[in-house]
């Protein structure tokens, strides 16, 4: 009874830590990790910040072509009035004394004053709108100028989430790769612990020199040193990695593993017709677009415009004051600016000779950017194929060693050899393939696959 209890309880237990571990614990596929960079990385969220930018930049152009709403107001107390007329104020002494006789003898009666004051205080309200009719174009192509914007921006976060989902799928294959090394390693060591074991028997029975202890139990110790440097380099990767997708390196366990590869002609695409779907060749399609519109701005800035508006007043500052409103239009021909304009063109198309002159510039580079990455895919199968040829001579290299050292026809520097040598194919295969995986995705990338 006590026994099943006890069974009982440590099947509890190790339930219970296996359920622990798996809430802080994220295993994550080479997809898991990509799309978490694209929800998580500050970069892409900044690039998609500069896509809502672009946005406010368009809706506030957009509003040009609505009507022009001010509306002001002026209340004021002045210490003096602003006008002050009276008859000291006439220059003509003789209609100066007859204004003089006359007040002197009628003022008091009409109710006269001798010094009058106007605007010393009062109140101004006063509301205007207006609407352009015609701006030389300037409207309709500035909103067409913002709607590039937006589609610029957009393509900037295109090429700034192939940016991301490269660099996550490099880190990721790196953390694959070390992990790899350690499994070699491991069958390493289990090959020289069993080897010091039957050395350790040997040595007792005579049959083998203490020399031989010390050169394994050097191989053991180069063996725990590569060991500790391939784990402080997951230890790294696995801290950007954490950086990127906006998780703690900790808890990250990568659960994809190097398959079988396809050969690369199953992705093979011609160089022109990818440069011809990537974003930065749309991008710079933009530019050239956008100097253009940019002209067409510039030549509207020297035809006329015309506007038209209304507006209400009204004011407290005269005794007799009313509510007034009005219509008007302005037309506006530039005379003079002819001649800087035309500077100003001869600047724009000179712009946009350079933007094409970029254009064919960066067409050029990114098919060579493409015609690399395919040769840099076809090296890597080469290499793939070469490693696994010489991991099979390794092994079987190792396989016949061994025996010839059991049967005493083979000295243990050979037998330590042999092993180093199958550790190293291991190991270039391992890179190879990972070589490999991150030459095709930056092949499918550019060739938009």
């Amino acid at each position: 009874m006590k026994t099943r209890i006890a069974i009982i309880m440590t099947l509890f237990l190790a339930i219970s830590s296996m359920a622990q571990e798996t809430d802080s614990v994220r295993r994550l596929t080479v997809t898991d990790c990509v799309d978490l960079a694209l929800q998580n990385n500050l970069e892409l969220q900044n690039s998609q910040l500069e896509i809502e930018k672009a946005q406010a930049t368009k809706n506030q152009a957009r509003a040009e072509y609505f009507p022009t709403v001010s509306a002001q107001a002026l209340a004021f107390d002045a210490l003096n009035p602003f006008v002050t007329f009276g008859i000291e104020d006439i220059d003509n002494a003789l209609v100066r004394q007859t204004l003089y006789n006359l007040y002197a003898q009628y003022g008091a009666f009409l109710g006269l004053k001798k010094e009058y004051s106007f605007v010393q205080n009062g109140v101004i309200a006063n509301v205007m709108a207006t609407e352009p009719l015609f701006a030389g174009g300037r409207i309709y192509h500035g909103n067409q100028l913002a709607k590039l914007g937006i589609e610029a921006a957009a393509y900037q976060t295109k090429i700034k989430e192939d940016e991301i989902s490269l660099q996550t799928e490099c880190l990721y294959w790196q953390i694959v790769s070390l992990q790899e090394k350690i499994a070699t390693l491991d069958q390493l060591d289990q090959l020289l612990d069993t080897l010091s074991k039957d050395l350790s028997g040997a040595i007792e029975a005579g049959l083998a020199m203490p020399t031989d202890q010390y050169k394994v139990t050097i191989k053991q110790n180069e063996s725990q040193l590569n060991r500790k440097k391939v784990e402080d380099g997951i230890t790294l990767l696995k801290m950007a990695l954490g950086q990127y997708i906006g998780m703690d390196w900790q808890t990250l366990v990568l659960t994809d593993t190097l398959g079988i590869e396809t050969e690369p002609t199953a992705y093979f695409q011609a160089a022109h017709e990818a440069v011809a779907q990537r974003n930065e060749s749309r991008l710079l399609d933009l530019s050239i677009e956008a100097e253009g519109l940019k002209k067409k701005m510039t030549l509207g800035e020297a035809l006329p415009s015309l506007l038209v508006g209304g507006s209400a007043n009204y004011h407290t500052i005269l005794d007799n004051a009313k509510p007034n409103a009005m219509v008007f239009a302005v037309l506006q021909v530039p005379i003079t600016d002819w001649h800087k304009t035309t500077y100003k063109l001869k600047k724009h198309d000179l712009d946009r000779e350079m933007a094409e002159n970029t254009r064919r510039d960066f067409e050029e580079k990114m098919e060579l950017q493409t015609n690399q990455a395919w040769f840099n895919l076809q090296q890597s199968w080469l290499r793939i194929t070469m490693a696994q040829t010489a991991l099979s001579d390794a092994e079987a290299n190792l396989k016949i060693v061994s025996d010839y050292y059991e049967a005493g026809l083979v000295a243990l520097s050979d037998l330590l050899e042999a092993q180093t040598m199958l550790k190293h194919s291991r190991d270039e295969l391992t890179d190879s393939r990972v070589e490999y995986r991150l030459n095709l995705v930056k092949y499918k990338q550019l060739t938009k696959m």
